[in-house]
């Protein structure tokens, strides 16, 4: 995964509420990015989220984009941190940077007890005794609940290891838990073990998580000094560790802390937009409630019901001129050629509430008429023969909602049209209107690529499409990439989630 990183902690402070811990914590976020975040909270409990992106250019003046989360539900504080390249998804793998673990996990790690699952973090490797031995296969490195990957720096039998332990640990902050021992204790750690897991003499392994003593020796990478001679003189040795680590981290195990307070806080933000568009298209509204809703301006949703969302624009509409009349008569009142009320011909002039949204009953239909209507988005057979597979079938009671994704694609790819494009990476675009939009992982793409490969007519040619758009909770997906020379999403897969290195079934 070049050009990636990512880590999901848990905060803590002895004696500190969580509420606390999240200020102290989104503080450090803002001082050590200089940069303001969106804040959301719940109005009848403790939830809150914070979030913000932050640019910027490194040394070799390499664009960076660096994305936090904040969460709290008033019982623990969990961070989302994620550092990506901000070159184009088709950069060349060999030619691709290495996301080194952003200064602001290692702030964090020096001013919280900082955790991910249950293994804690620290800035320093942890040496372990021959007297230890026992106590660390058996809590450490066999733990069935770690997830985050362990890496043994063990010393040669004639000195001290040529790896810095600690400054390893540094490199991997939040990726994976340095551990160092002696050649003696090397020893008495492999007596606990198969010879298939040993690792002694100058050695290196990393145990990914969920290790057994039944799994096989190439579960676990392991390098031989001669190994690691090479890759140090290139300097490439924390890049290679890097990639091992993100490979073996279990994020999906997680705490889901984060996506349940932004959850939380969707459906109470959806009630309240659902009131304030019932009484603004019941005429029962005050200006307060006007002014309430106008601040809602950049939510497309209620509670992702297509319908609702209809209403929610309908009522958007008319708060807006209902307010642009208000601004006018009290202008006029001001220079004393005001009225009661608006004349006939302002009347007039309001605009009308939009058409009643579409309907599908079905995501086979609601693709073949976005096939029909939306001029940026291009379907081949395959998408439209997968999104009337016995599968899909099973969610076409989420058609209207699938079909609003395809209207966020449309406009998506209207943008990137214009000479002025996006003005932004597509992921991110996507992500702020509420798409989720992502790559496969290299296993995966090694692995299951012929999945992903889909014939296209009008070219002539197959397409290999591993990026994707997930969708009701990713239990579908849709296969697609950009055609520049189209200027058209083309879309090659609508339905069941396909086979990953992760999940190969």
């Amino acid at each position: 995964m070049p050009g990636h990183y990512r880590a999901i902690l848990t905060l803590a402070k002895p004696d500190a509420p969580p509420s606390q811990v999240l200020a102290d914590a989104w503080k450090c976020v803002q001082d050590e990015t200089h940069a303001t975040g969106l804040t959301r909270s719940s109005a009848s409990g403790d939830m809150k989220l914070c979030a913000l992106t932050h640019r910027y250019a490194d040394a070799s003046s390499r664009d960076w984009r660096l994305i936090v989360r904040l969460a709290t539900d008033g019982s623990a504080v969990a961070a989302d941190i994620q550092l990506h390249a901000t070159d184009s998804p088709d950069t060349d793998l060999a030619l691709a940077p290495t996301a080194p673990p952003p200064s602001l996990i290692r702030t964090l790690i020096e001013r919280f007890d900082c955790n991910v699952g249950p293994d804690p973090l620290t800035l320093n490797a942890t040496r372990i005794t021959a007297d230890e031995a026992d106590s660390f296969v058996k809590n450490e490195l066999l733990n069935e609940n770690r997830l985050l990957p362990l890496l043994a720096v063990t010393d040669p039998r004639d000195g001290n290891s040529v790896i810095d332990a600690d400054k390893m640990q540094q490199e991997l902050a939040g990726l994976a838990r340095v551990f160092a021992y002696s050649h003696s204790a090397a020893w008495n750690v492999a007596r606990d073990l198969p010879q298939s897991l040993w690792c002694y003499d100058g050695a290196v392994r990393l145990f990914a998580p969920g290790c057994s003593e039944d799994d096989l020796a190439q579960q676990h990478p392991f390098w031989l000094p001669r190994h690691l001679e090479g890759v140090m003189r290139d300097n490439r040795l924390w890049q290679m560790l890097r990639d091992e680590c993100l490979l073996r981290t279990h994020h999906q195990r997680q705490s889901s802390l984060i996506s349940l307070v932004e959850d939380a806080l969707n459906e109470e933000e959806a009630l309240i937009l659902a009131d304030l568009t019932d009484r603004v298209l019941r005429l029962q509204h005050s200006q307060e409630d006007v002014a309430k809703l106008l601040k809602y301006l950049d939510k497309s949703y209620i509670g992702g019901d297509y319908v609702r969302t209809g209403l929610y624009r309908a009522a958007v509409t008319v708060a807006k001129a209902m307010k642009n009349r208000a601004d006018r008569l009290e202008l006029e009142s001001q220079i004393g050629q005001s009225s009661a009320t608006p004349s006939d011909s302002e009347a007039d002039t309001d605009p009308e509430p939009p058409p009643p949204p579409l309907r599908f009953s079905s995501i086979h239909a609601c693709a073949e008429h976005a096939a029909q209507n939306l001029p940026y988005l291009r379907f081949l057979p395959n998408a439209l023969n997968t999104a009337h597979s016995p599968y899909t079938r099973q969610h076409d009671d989420k058609a209207n909602r699938i079909y609003e994704t395809f209207e966020t694609l449309n406009e998506c790819g209207s943008r990137r049209a214009q000479p002025a494009g996006l003005g932004k990476n597509v992921e991110l675009w996507l992500k702020e209107n509420r798409v989720e939009y992502s790559d496969e992982s290299e296993p995966t793409k090694r692995e299951y690529r012929n999945e992903r490969i889909f014939p296209d007519p009008d070219k002539g040619e197959d397409i290999f499409m591993p990026h994707h758009i997930k969708l009701i909770g990713n239990k579908l997906r849709i296969h697609l990439i950009w055609d520049g020379d189209e200027n058209k999403w083309l879309i090659g897969h609508i339905g069941r989630h396909l086979r990953t290195a992760q999940s190969p079934n």
